[in-house]
């Protein structure tokens, strides 16, 4: 691992100027912080104006990440983006481009406003150019085979910003992208509710606005770093957290998701984030999970202050009917991040000596569903026929709403 440390607390919120292409960086409290000032660096750069650049965006994949964000950033003016997708997908993108339906707004972006769509399967035959910014929209435990793939359209330039759920790949796009010897990496994540409805299709119901964090895994924001800023802000239905302590905010998130996955894929779709706290035994495993992950975190001296878990209590509170990809995934039979969330946690606490009974015992509930649906043969198993299937919403992904 290779984690650094900062001092921050603060995120950054947008102040565009009417009737101009101008971003106004401002400074406003992160919710989950006691304020705690930024460097005087890194202050200063982000109130810098920044004019809103014109710049290439390669998006790998157009699921609920990928799709929902990319579409929203081809919507700003001056923006190329173009999606590395296959299949399915492929087709949809080039008959309808990308349609979103969200409770930030609806949208279309049609395939004449987009870049040119890469088939993942035909890369030789793709259209190459010095993408500025690679941003990957696909599953952590597919994120190293993505990103070697989007090598041919990296550029001296550009900028790798992944995604993913997950600590354990941060270092591995970092030392992939160091190795090509071009580009610069940023750590990165997001916060969005959203699925796939139908192939190029995505619908986004939970989380408002979702919400991109990133930053350096070092030192102030590059002159680049900023561009993507000012275009984030200059995005609707969105915005785009530059953080000065990203590695704290990617773990604050990492703890809850992880430790959320773990209650709610364990008991099932009834156990939505709002139920977590209203059932004593279910906000009581949750607390367990979580002060296992917040030791892990504490333990390579990365910042978790006590009141982000109560603050994540708040938000499980109002998180009516909401559900974890990864849960969704396990319910549907789907392969999912559920060794990236709760397996990394294991692994880790073992390096760590930190213990994590409660993980440990979710994961060991859970790797059996997501090894049958990646095809893993595990003996003495046999996956039932269709007939005789255990079914019922205990065990069938619900609809969003």
């Amino acid at each position: 691992f290779a984690f650094s440390r900062s001092p921050s607390s603060n995120h950054v919120r947008r102040c565009t100027t009417v009737g101009s292409h101008f971003s106004l960086i401002g400074i406003a409290q992160w919710p989950f912080s006691q304020g705690r000032p930024t460097s005087p660096a890194f202050h200063l750069a982000r109130t810098m104006a920044v004019e809103v650049p014109s710049l290439r965006w390669l998006v790998f994949g157009c699921g609920g990440v990928g799709g929902y964000f990319g579409a929203r950033i081809a919507k700003v003016k001056g923006q190329s983006v173009s999606f590395m997708v296959r299949n399915q997908a492929l087709a949809a993108l080039r008959e309808h481009g990308v349609r979103i339906q969200s409770i930030c707004g609806d949208d279309t972006v049609p395939p004449s406003v987009l870049g040119p769509i890469i088939d993942t399967q035909n890369l030789d035959k793709a259209e190459r150019f010095h993408a500025d910014v690679i941003m990957l929209g696909c599953k952590a435990w597919e994120a190293e085979s993505c990103l070697r793939m989007c090598e041919p359209w990296c550029g001296p330039n550009t900028i790798v910003l992944p995604l993913q759920n997950g600590v354990e790949g941060l270092s591995t796009i970092k030392e992939i992208v160091a190795a090509w010897g071009k580009g610069h990496a940023l750590a990165g994540c997001c916060n969005i509710v959203s699925a796939i409805k139908e192939p190029g299709f995505i619908k986004h119901w939970a989380a408002d606005p979702p919400y991109i964090t990133f930053g350096e895994f070092q030192g102030s924001p590059t002159a680049r770093t900023l561009e993507i800023k000012a275009v984030l802000d200059a995005a609707s239905g969105m915005e785009g957290h530059l953080e000065e302590d990203v590695l704290s905010k990617i773990w604050e998130k990492f703890v809850f998701i992880t430790s959320t996955t773990a209650v709610q894929a364990t008991t099932g779709p009834y156990a939505t984030q709002d139920v977590i706290p209203l059932v004593p035994e279910l906000q009581a495993t949750w607390r367990a999970a979580m002060g296992e992950v917040i030791a892990l975190c504490r333990s390579y001296k990365i910042r978790y202050d006590d009141e982000f878990l109560e603050n994540r209590v708040k938000v499980l509170q109002v998180a009516v009917g909401a559900t974890t990809s990864c849960s969704r995934d396990l319910w549907a039979g789907r392969p999912s991040e559920v060794d990236d969330l709760l397996g990394s946690v294991v692994r880790l606490g073992k390096e760590q000596n930190i213990p994590t009974p409660t993980i440990s015992a979710c994961y060991s509930t859970l790797i059996l569903r997501d090894r049958l649906a990646r095809g893993v043969a595990v003996p003495g198993v046999k996956v039932p026929g269709e007939g005789h299937r255990i079914c019922g919403p205990a065990w069938a992904a619900p609809e969003a709403p």
